[in-house]
């Protein structure tokens, strides 16, 4: 619980920070950049303090106290949004509906098993699944987060947070390795499984005309979220910005995508799946939904895009598996997709 707190801390601290060099180079309304710094801010103390053992037992240990309170905690998670939305003048009762409605429905969904030991997979957990991945895949949690445009990255971090108080607190489900520092080990086997799939994927996607070698020029990162008028010096934008957009996708697209088909349905499925091979069936059954998963981008049904994510699906099933951790899937996933945005 230190921990948590002093991550929160340390969070509102770098808020400030983030202010302070924002108001040096942009010319925003503070009061609403600090209304969205801070709900920033608190939403990624809850994304860091869900890896916390010590803290999921607690928050574990009142949600089996009775439902009321179950379904109480989650609501939480509308407390950041209230200060967003409240702060930069975007307040919009459809906002925060669908917002409600996308934090409770993984928790409702389980809470009539979160008395029982997460042995083996069930409707009810699939269902759980395809509430937290269908709202963002299908874009229904747009216009909540509009200032000073649409802010993306606050989706996939609650998809992350409600998908973790539903399945860790409430469900009770073990082995999902839910961590966001790496170790040695997570370092070595998420690179290892970069280079298996950079050696199949490449030639696979070229002959698929799926990809096309090209370099993408270096564009400030932050001028994409606050607008062209953002000015920075060119040697930070050139030294930085390939560390953020990774950054930027490890945080809202690999941890999110990694925790949900490997950490949850990964997961699930080898406890579910009899034999001895069950891992390996469970890594390519989860493989193959991943990859399914990609048929909604256009042109539809993107057959080349989930052949490839099948395949790389295989490659960050590998890394969860050896170790159990998502740092380890999550930094070769990562490593996938920013080298295919610089280069491919």
């Amino acid at each position: 619980m230190k921990k948590t707190i002093l991550a929160i801390l340390a969070l509102l601290a770098l808020a400030g920070g983030a202010e302070w060099m924002v108001l040096a180079f942009a010319p925003v309304e503070p009061a609403k950049l600090s209304a969205a710094l801070v709900s920033l801010a608190l939403v990624l103390a809850l994304f860091v303090a869900l890896t916390d053992d010590g803290f999921v037992r607690v928050i574990r240990a009142r949600a089996l106290r009775s439902c009321a309170t179950a379904v109480g905690l989650p609501l939480l998670l509308l407390v950041p949004y209230v200060i967003f939305a409240l702060g930069t003048e975007t307040w919009a009762w459809t906002g925060a509906g669908k917002l409600t409605a996308y934090i409770l429905a993984p928790t409702l969904l389980l809470l009539p098993d979160r008395l029982r030991k997460a042995e083996s997979v069930t409707w009810r957990d699939f269902a759980a699944m395809a509430a937290l991945a269908a709202p963002v895949m299908a874009g229904w949690l747009t216009d909540i987060w509009a200032w000073p445009r649409e802010l993306y990255f606050f989706r996939p971090l609650y998809s992350v947070i409600a998908g973790a108080y539903a399945f860790l607190a409430v469900r009770g489900l073990e082995g999902v390795g839910y961590k966001l520092l790496w170790r040695r080990c997570d370092a070595n086997h998420g690179f290892l499984n970069f280079v298996g799939f950079t050696i199949l994927g490449v030639p696979l996607g070229l002959a698929l005309k799926f990809i096309h070698p090209h370099v993408t020029p270096f564009t400030p990162v932050a001028a994409r979220v606050l607008g062209q008028s953002f000015q920075a010096p060119g040697s930070a934008v050139l030294a930085g910005n390939f560390v953020l957009i990774f950054a930027g996708i490890y945080l809202t697209i690999a941890v999110p995508e990694e925790f949900l088909f490997r950490g949850i349905l990964q997961n699930f499925l080898t406890r579910s799946l009899p034999g001895e091979r069950r891992e390996l069936y469970g890594l390519l059954i989860a493989s193959l939904i991943f990859g399914a998963a990609h048929l909604h981008h256009a042109p539809v049904p993107n057959w080349r895009y989930a052949v490839l994510a099948s395949l790389a699906g295989v490659f960050y099933g590998n890394a969860y598996r050896a170790l159990g951790r998502l740092s380890a899937s999550a930094l070769t996933h990562a490593l996938v997709d920013t080298a295919w945005h610089f280069w491919f």
